[in-house]
């Protein structure tokens, strides 16, 4: 009895040992990488390293913040989910939003490429909700020995509003599950502009509509819009893609639309192009333009990259606001 007595003791004993071990030694990391997990949100235009830093190329002294963004209808808001945590953490990123079907919302992966010195995010990968994720994502990748340094990954979130969607409010959150829920909610304002359909059984250029606050139906010929990848390179400023779109309408052409989207470049391409395609539907319902070739306002913002080279890559916001706010 006494040598079972003795092997129980130090069964025990080791058992003991084992279970301090796993929540003395084991569970104070986990715990400090749950606290420390951080989400933010920030424009399309605002890209993140895998270490936590703004792109070099994109950086803004104030950053817009993304609080309650607007959307036109039938077009696409894209924001940059951010997610930074210690090494070691693991987590969940969902997304929702409340009414839960007013939004059609999209999660897609960003993997970082290089581009000149460091990294940048670019290709995407379509995710369901919840996607799995952890810091760093791979460990001693031979071919990439810098990124057992990462700190941060990010999503792209992209929504859309049905263009029959009545003016309101709907909140969209991105959230990250850890030990705790941490919470990055938005308040997204769906704006009376209808970005035009384009459809194939339209004829001729001119824009056909009523009153798009009641009857949001604008349509556009097929000959309105062209499709073709035109994107920057990934080390030029992300604004770099939307201010091709913006130059192509200032010159009197049509918009392009990728024929995929397959990274970020191509969603910064694709919303450029419908917010021109929203500027040529304004256009044509101005009389006040004559024939003046576009908006003389968008003219003058296209030249601000050029008059202050070291303003940030969100400089091309003040374009889409301008139309919103002529509309509404």
């Amino acid at each position: 009895m006494a040598r079972h007595y003795g092997t129980q003791r130090s069964t025990f004993v080791k058992a003991s040992l084992v279970w301090w071990f796993l929540t003395g030694i084991l569970a104070v990391p986990v715990a400090r990488a749950a606290e420390n997990v951080d989400v933010r949100i920030y424009s399309e235009f605002q890209r993140f390293d895998p270490f936590g830093n703004p792109l070099a190329q994109d950086r803004e002294t104030a950053p817009r913040e993304i609080l309650s963004p607007a959307v036109a209808r039938n077009g696409h808001l894209s924001v940059h989910v951010v997610v930074t945590a210690p090494e070691g953490a693991n987590f969940f990123v969902y997304t929702g939003s409340n009414p839960p079907d007013i939004l059609e919302l999209k999660l897609y992966r960003e993997y970082f490429s290089r581009c000149g010195d460091g990294y940048c995010p670019d290709w995407l990968t379509e995710q369901k909700s919840a996607s799995f994720a952890s810091i760093p994502e791979l460990f001693r990748d031979p071919a990439h020995p810098a990124m057992n340094r990462q700190t941060t990954r990010s999503w792209l979130l992209d929504i859309w509003a049905r263009p029959d969607t009545p003016p309101r409010r709907v909140r969209v959150e991105a959230l990250i599950k850890t030990g705790t829920w941490i919470v990055a909610p938005m308040e997204v304002r769906i704006l009376a502009p209808v970005v035009p359909a384009v459809t194939l059984d339209v004829t001729g250029p001119d824009v056909t509509g009523v009153d798009t606050k009641r009857a949001p139906r604008v349509t556009l010929s097929q000959a309105a819009v062209i499709e073709a990848e035109d994107i920057a390179k990934v080390e030029e400023p992300s604004s770099a893609t939307a201010a091709r779109q913006l130059l192509r309408y200032l010159a009197g052409l049509v918009p392009e639309m990728p024929p995929r989207i397959l990274r970020v470049r191509d969603v910064i391409q694709r919303n450029a192009a419908e917010d021109m395609l929203l500027a040529k539907a304004l256009e044509a319902r101005n009389p006040r333009l004559g024939a003046t070739v576009g908006f003389p306002e968008l003219n003058l913002l296209a030249w601000w990259p050029f008059l202050r080279p070291a303003m940030g890559a969100e400089w091309y916001l003040r374009v889409r606001d301008f139309l919103y706010r002529f509309e509404s």
